[in-house]
């Protein structure tokens, strides 16, 4: 069993003193690879029984009685762990449903609440609100890491944010106020408090409590995108047609703080952040970021990987409910389209997780990226009825909008053994998502007033949409293609 040490021992001047890092930081890969059933005792190398009680010093300040804290969870597994899924699963739904199903507002604003007024203000606040939250996370990752004993603060305090953007989006009274409020309060809150300060931790969270199964379980969790997208588009539609604009989004502001407030309980860390350093007795303030890792050959191939994705995967779900609108499809509507595509990401998410835990990720990022160009190309390019358009939102669902699936993966290439990294990784990647999904929006309203297919077959020759089709395509294919460069020695 391994020894404990009183803490005073340590601080005096002796010849016992902790080897450099035993309060400074614990690699989770490197200490849980081996056995990944044993606790670890912070300062010993000897795994323990899971079952076994065990205590181990925690740095005190001279003069006080020496404290313990107890072995860590167990990793892959454990109550705590699953506690945890579950959590951030739920803040999954909350940040990302509604962001992902935003088109359906951009039907209403511009057809109903904003009819004939400035409609690429309308689009713009709707791009803002995705392309933002994700590049927030550039501020965020170094926040975190450099201030990690305030995790739970700055989670309560996105909640907040968030909360306070759906009720201030209910007294907008011109197209430029949905800016405000959805396009930059929801994504930045004030400063740094934001829908990501809410979510951001347990995407970085994850990768102490998962090793083995970590694809498994990023899985798991991103799902909660697609649940929430499936869940959102009925629960606006049904508020916005029973109540109204204003009562629905004070609701949903309502709704969104009594449910992330539950599920923020669980998001704890595995590992506990320590108060001192091993070479320096005062409690440590700021944590030190080595950023090697953003060096690295794999960072720049993941980087542009995602960045043309983005370009390409967010376009259907802006756009495919107003297709359909001018279609006056509605068996199904614009809204059952979404819904299918998101509750297609669901399984699509898990498994594409659990496919790059297994198989090399340059494959993985290919059936992604080949699928999900293909559907929009030929099923979307050539569906002008319901059969086709509900087969395009199932695959493009399954295979597109689940994307994030593979970002556990291509963060652990990156990353290696340094436990810091991930967290630093995941802001650099949805930065780069951020502006993906910013310049569609733009992009894409650019080129529905181009006409430059009238007379072509399907969906090519119908108002304008050749020629997103044509770019949506590509921009998935073009990321398959830096994918493909983004390899590793497979386990």
């Amino acid at each position: 069993m391994a020894e404990i040490i009183p803490l005073e021992s340590l601080g005096r001047s002796t010849s016992r003193r902790p080897s450099a890092g035993v309060f400074e930081s614990v690699k989770p890969d490197r200490l849980d690879r081996d056995r990944p059933d044993s606790q670890v005792v912070f300062g010993s190398s000897t795994p323990i029984d899971p079952e076994t009680p065990t205590t181990t010093a925690a740095p005190s300040i001279a003069g006080s009685s020496a404290a313990f804290i107890p072995a860590l969870p167990p990793v892959d597994g454990g109550r705590k762990a699953w506690a945890f899924l579950l959590g951030a699963t739920v803040i999954e739904v909350l940040v990302w449903g509604l962001p992902f199903s935003v088109g359906i507002l951009h039907v209403y604003w511009t057809n109903t609440l904003f009819h004939g007024q400035g409609e690429s203000t309308i689009t713009l606040a709707a791009t803002l609100q995705t392309g933002l939250l994700y590049m927030s996370g550039m501020i965020l990752g170094p926040v975190f890491e450099a201030f990690p004993r305030y995790t739970k603060f700055i989670m309560v305090g996105g909640l907040v944010a968030v909360s306070m953007a759906f009720i201030g989006s209910a007294f907008v009274t011109r197209p430029w106020h949905l800016i405000v409020t959805f396009g930059c309060l929801y994504p930045l809150g004030g400063a740094y408090l934001s829908a990501l300060a809410l979510y951001f931790p347990c995407a970085s969270i994850l990768f102490e409590w998962f090793q083995v199964r970590r694809g498994f379980a990023a899985g798991i969790m991103f799902a909660g995108t697609g649940a929430g997208g499936t869940i959102f588009p009925f629960v606006m539609t049904g508020l916005l047609n029973r109540f109204g604009y204003k009562a629905a989004m004070i609701s949903l502001g309502l709704g969104y703080l009594i449910v992330g407030g539950l599920a923020v309980i669980p998001i704890e860390r595995r590992i506990p952040v320590p108060r001192f350093s091993s070479t320096d007795p005062r409690p440590m303030r700021r944590r030190q970021i080595d950023w090697t890792f953003a060096k690295r050959k794999t960072m720049f191939f993941g980087m542009a990987t995602i960045l043309f994705t983005s370009m390409g995967n967010f376009i259907p779900s802006l756009w495919l409910p107003s297709f359909a609108d001018e279609l006056t499809m509605t068996s199904p509507s614009g809204v059952g389209l979404i819904a299918i595509m998101n509750a297609a990401s669901v399984p699509g998410n898990t498994l594409l997780g659990w496919l790059s835990d297994r198989f090399p990720l340059p494959w993985v990022i290919a059936l992604s990226c080949i699928g999900s160009a293909l559907s929009c190309l030929f099923l979307w390019g050539f569906g002008t009825t319901s059969a086709p358009l509900i087969a395009f939102s199932l695959v493009f669902g399954l295979l597109g909008t689940s994307f994030s699936g593979v970002w556990s993966r291509m963060i652990s290439i990156v990353a290696h053994d340094d436990p810091v990294a991930p967290a630093l990784t995941l802001s650099i990647f949805s930065f780069v998502r951020g502006i993906g999904n910013i310049s569609s929006g733009p992009i894409s309203d650019s080129l529905l007033k181009v006409n430059a297919l009238r007379g072509a077959a399907g969906a090519y020759g119908f108002n304008n949409y050749g020629i997103l089709l044509i770019f949506t395509g590509l921009s998935i294919l073009i990321g398959s293609a830096t994918g493909l460069a983004f390899f590793e020695k497979h386990r």
